[in-house]
């Protein structure tokens, strides 16, 4: 039930019109896991251009939210006058993602907050200035953050203020005492991030930041045992579905692979889809093992061939559906009465595992013959091939040529939906 409530009351913010607006292509940090590190060059984009932006993605009859970042978005000295233009447009929400550690003052907090910045994510990757600071590769850069963070949350009360962490080998092991620290001064929103092996961390720091996460899964579960905190709101970014048993509702929503594949990375994977297959993407594949999106890809190999089942009414398709709480409403709430609800089908089921019925077929894509888009084939991937199992599948008789299930049927029914023949 408490899994339930969670992912209903994340749906309201997840289901928002949520755009990000680069401000700034310069940074005063130097994060040794920085995956954008290639692309800073210390300018500034056009205001028209910015505005323009804010303008358009704006969407009637949504709750609209704005993040003004990337990199640091501080350093712009138009930055307070993009959080007033944005709430000239009736945003709801005008958010940043910071390390206010070099260009902030009073003066400046009071511009920014007067114009109306009514939500703050601090950056903090560990808990103590030594290797905060060794982390982000700037001297100081602990104190001055930690300062502005509690003269934030002194002065400005009404201000939301949340933390993200990049979790690597060197803090993993202390991530549930950072989150801790930063819960006795009653900080409790928390976005955790995986590193992926884009930018300077690969290619300079791999040996230093790569962590193997099933040799860490205790930190990790330590860690997402503080999500039960009453009050607190943990959200993660970029983990495999596999390190969230019994904590399924922090499963990120799988519609973030869009804003990642078909936004920020847009340059890695277009050419890729578009050429089927024939240009392989900046990461010339050494980097799968380390990356949440290594699925997407080698799903698009494995299947870019094979064509959708036609309609046949001797089975029954068991589709997605694009939230839990659909889900919910299609077929049940209860793991019980959905597979109650499969047994009593009298029809050969796709998209099931063998140990929830006896089928283990699977429907695979269209193949994209005529359009060949990177948008047709990522709303494919996360409709239909987005499928995940537990760790303890590994064990599994069946587990080789077993898909799993669903990604939405995982987080609405937890991974202990799957049973393992033994």
């Amino acid at each position: 039930m408490e899994n339930k409530k969670n992912f209903l009351s994340k749906e309201k913010i997840t289901k928002q019109n949520r755009i990000w607006v680069r401000i700034a292509s310069v940074c005063n940090n130097r994060c040794i896991f920085c995956l954008d590190s290639f692309a800073q060059n210390w300018t500034f984009p056009e205001e028209n251009e910015i505005k323009k932006q804010i303008k358009d993605w704006y969407k009637k009859w949504y709750d609209n939210r704005v993040i003004i970042s990337w990199w640091e978005a501080s350093v712009n000295p138009k930055f307070a006058d993009y959080v007033r233009y944005s709430k000239e447009l009736w945003y709801d929400r005008v958010q940043t993602v910071t390390n206010w550690n070099m260009y902030a003052s009073e003066i400046f907090c009071k511009k920014v907050f007067e114009a109306w910045l009514e939500e703050v994510t601090f950056s903090f990757h560990w808990h103590n200035e030594t290797l905060h600071d060794y982390l982000v590769d700037t001297a100081g850069a602990f104190k001055k953050s930690l300062k502005w963070l509690i003269y934030i949350k002194k002065n400005y009360p009404h201000v939301i203020i949340n933390i993200d962490i990049v979790v690597n080998k060197i803090n993993i092991k202390f991530l549930p005492d950072i989150i801790k620290f930063f819960m006795k001064l009653w900080v409790y929103e928390y976005d955790i991030l995986q590193i992926i092996p884009f930018g300077r961390w690969f290619q300079e720091n791999k040996e230093k930041l790569f962590y193997n996460i099933e040799e860490n899964i205790k930190y990790l579960q330590d860690t997402w045992k503080l999500s039960k905190v009453p009050g607190m709101y943990m959200w993660t970014n970029r983990f495999p579905s596999e390190a969230f048993e019994w904590y399924e509702d922090l499963i990120q929503d799988p519609r973030k692979i869009k804003s990642e594949v078909m936004w920020e990375w847009k340059h890695h994977f277009e050419p890729f889809i578009v050429s089927w297959w024939e240009i392989k993407q900046d990461c010339f594949w050494i980097a799968c093992e380390f990356c949440f999106l290594n699925q997407y890809c080698n799903d698009f190999i494995k299947n870019r061939d094979k064509n959708k089942l036609e309609s046949d009414s001797s089975y029954e398709i068991i589709r997605w559906e694009e939230f839990p709480s659909q889900v919910y409403e299609k077929y049940w709430e209860k793991k019980e009465d959905f597979i109650k609800y499969l047994k009593d089908i009298d029809k050969l089921l796709i998209n099931i595992p063998k140990c929830l019925w006896w089928t283990g077929i699977y429907e695979s894509y269209n193949d994209i013959r005529e359009e060949k888009t990177l948008e047709d084939y990522t709303y494919k991937y996360i409709n239909n091939l987005y499928r995940k199992k537990s760790l303890r599948c590994n064990s599994c008789k069946y587990n080789k040529t077993c898909e799993g299930i669903h990604i939405n049927f995982i987080r609405s029914y937890w991974f202990s939906i799957l049973q393992p023949e033994l």
